[in-house]
């Protein structure tokens, strides 16, 4: 016989064996599926316990998410807190120097930042802009002089 035989013959046996203990009570089995209780027991163990692991794994899985969604907000705000001491320190370093900073121009009031765009780059912007949009565009002009 070949393999594939050998093992059919055993698992034959093995029902067999399991039927006859079955109906000579010595295997348990109150539902008489012919199953015996102590393998459904054992099933729904397995299930259970299985169950409880894809439970915690989609709640791990869930936590990750979060602290990387946590991770990635800390991360951009630390870049932008970055970028806005680099524009501080080339503020300072412009202010050293003479030139026209944004620090500057923020102590400027809107009225003088429309007439300085005005008179130096010969530039109108509308009132209704705010001043941190006027202070940003008249910085560029400086820059792009």
């Amino acid at each position: 016989m070949n393999t594939i035989g050998w093992i059919v013959v055993i698992a034959i046996i093995i029902v067999g064996v399991v039927i006859y203990l079955v109906k000579t009570k010595k295997l348990a089995d109150s539902d008489g599926d012919y199953i015996p209780d102590v393998v459904e027991d054992a099933a729904e163990d397995i299930e259970d316990f299985v169950e409880d692991k894809v439970k915690d794994g989609k709640e791990l899985l869930k936590d990750a998410k979060a602290l990387a969604k946590e991770v990635k907000s800390r991360a951009k705000n630390a870049k932008d807190e970055l970028e806005d001491v680099l524009e501080e320190l080339a503020d300072v370093s412009s202010a050293l120097q003479g030139k026209v900073t944004k620090t500057k121009l923020r102590k400027l009031t809107k009225k003088d930042l429309l007439a300085l765009a005005s008179k130096d780059f010969d530039t109108e912007y509308p009132a209704s802009i705010t001043k941190t949009n006027l202070v940003n565009k008249v910085y560029s002009l400086y820059n792009n002089k």
